[in-house]
């Protein structure tokens, strides 16, 4: 079966705040950059994964990139976006920089030319919110600026600081970020644009104006836009059941798994009344990833357990880079499943045989240890139930990846309908650990696991059956409309 469970321990001592006055950010540059690198070819799979032979030059090549840049780092937006694009180019959703958990870090000033952009359904980028002083209206389409087409500017000025640019879902949550200055020194700003005002062009010559946090929270939310309803079940006027499933954390002791242990065990209680309604949304809006075990749960809930383990979306094998960092953040986990009263004896057995599987490993001087293909589960000895007489809807948004997109495999084989927006997607390298970074500032996530053989290709989204063509953070629209699917 499929495993995913997102460690979120931070291995590094963890600073409260980044001293900011008079710091040298060319030297934080150099150090954190060396550190990424180094973590990177001592944990990550890549670096010794005989089927991805470019990986480990791809890191050496970042480093290289990030070196170069810190010759000409003057401030915290050179080292933040120096930093950024480091971890962009490995294009892994799992791989990625971002600030350390507690660290204050200095606020970069914003601004706009009083408007922002958004990618539509068709890749166009168009005006989606504005102030009074803007100088187009909502709907413009950008068609390029000071030269640049607009798909390209797009990539530079933004892609090469997120990475997976080819996915739409990335598109989708970044592009209205195209039109917001942050100080970026590794970028050119938009200066001279031209746009499609109802049929007719419009070069315009852009006025950069500051714009405050609270209100470029609001606007970029305008750009961006994702439902994250509360875990829990209820019932529609029409007898539908609709699961809301925004959020997967596999910390037992986290609010995610408080809200899922109780839901889990309704859904066992209830099942006769619940595979009986008119229909049944599996509602994965919100939702980042986590630990795939919970939508497995689900899955034995509602379909029973053979149906389950004969859906047969395993991966052929999995391989675990036998680190000393790697075996001690499973180890924590370990303990803390073992503390906690709703951690999961299956999932604790499960990390337990993988620790000891690393450690093996590592002292026989192997790189990468091959877990054994789990047995089949003691589960599919029992009497099959019938399966569900409802109809199953799965939806899903722009954000949906990891143990979220483990959930869409596992129910797309079980027969679900999927629905919503096209989904995120992710490479084969999985289960992540964080270190926080020597200058105190930023911190590195690095994947510890290997996928092979699993039936979704790298960074290959999810499609659903049918596209949501309304705004699918719009709960009440939505349930209008997948009333007329059933």
């Amino acid at each position: 079966m499929l495993r995913r469970v997102a460690a979120l321990f931070l291995l590094a001592p963890a600073l409260a705040a980044a001293q900011t006055a008079d710091r040298d950010w060319a030297q934080a540059l150099r150090q954190d950059a060396t550190a990424l690198h180094d973590d990177v070819a001592a944990n990550h799979p890549g670096p010794v994964d005989p089927l991805n032979p470019r990986f480990a030059t791809a890191n050496d090549a970042g480093l290289a990139m990030a070196l170069d840049r810190a010759k000409r780092t003057k401030d915290f937006a050179g080292y933040w976006y120096a930093m950024r694009a480091y971890a962009a180019g490995f294009d892994d959703g799992h791989l990625n920089f971002s600030e350390a958990k507690g660290t204050k870090v200095p606020v970069m000033a914003s601004r706009w030319p009083g408007f922002l952009t958004a990618f539509d359904n068709e890749g166009k980028q168009r005006v989606v919110t504005r102030d009074d002083r803007a100088p187009l209206p909502l709907d413009a389409t950008l068609l390029a600026c000071d030269g640049r087409p607009a798909d390209r500017l797009a990539a530079e000025n933004v892609g090469a600081f997120t990475g997976r640019w080819n996915l739409k879902a990335q598109r989708a949550w970044a592009g209205g970020r195209l039109f917001l200055d942050n100080g970026n020194p590794w970028i050119a700003r938009p200066s001279v644009c031209t746009f499609d005002v109802a049929g007719e062009q419009r070069s315009i010559t852009l006025t950069w104006i500051p714009i405050d946090q609270a209100a470029l929270k609001e606007r970029l939310a305008a750009t961006s836009r994702r439902a994250h309803d509360p875990i829990g079940m209820r019932k529609l006027p029409d007898g539908t059941i609709w699961l809301a499933l925004s959020d997967f954390d596999g910390d037992p002791s986290g609010a995610a798994a408080k809200a899922l242990v109780p839901l889990i065990a309704d859904l066992a209680k209830q099942r006769d009344a619940i595979v009986a309604a008119p229909a049944i949304v599996l509602d994965l809006r919100g939702n980042n990833g986590g630990s795939s075990d919970w939508s497995l749960q689900i899955a034995r809930a509602l379909w029973g357990a053979a149906h389950v383990d004969a859906a047969n979306v395993d991966s052929t094998t999995v391989e675990w880079r036998a680190s000393a960092a790697n075996i001690a953040t499973m180890s924590e986990l370990a303990d803390k499943l073992r503390a906690s009263p709703d951690g999961s004896h299956e999932v604790l057995a499960w990390v337990d045989g993988t620790v000891a599987g690393m450690t093996a490993a590592k002292k026989n001087g192997q790189a990468l240890w091959q877990a054994p293909k789990e047995a089949e589960a003691k589960s599919a000895a029992q009497a099959p139930v019938a399966p569900p007489r409802a109809r199953i809807f799965m939806v899903t948004d722009a954000g949906c990846g990891s143990a979220c997109l483990d959930a869409a495999d596992l129910w797309l084989a079980l027969g679900v309908i999927h629905v919503g927006e096209e989904t995120s997607a992710d490479t084969l390298y999985m289960d992540i650990r964080k270190d926080d970074l020597p200058s105190g500032v930023g911190r590195v996530v690095v994947p510890m696991k290997v996928y092979r053989g699993r039936k979704r290709g790298a960074n290959v989204p999810i499609v659903p059956a049918h596209i949501f063509p309304g705004t699918v953070a719009d709960t009440p629209a939505l349930e209008r409309w997948i009333a007329t699917l059933h």
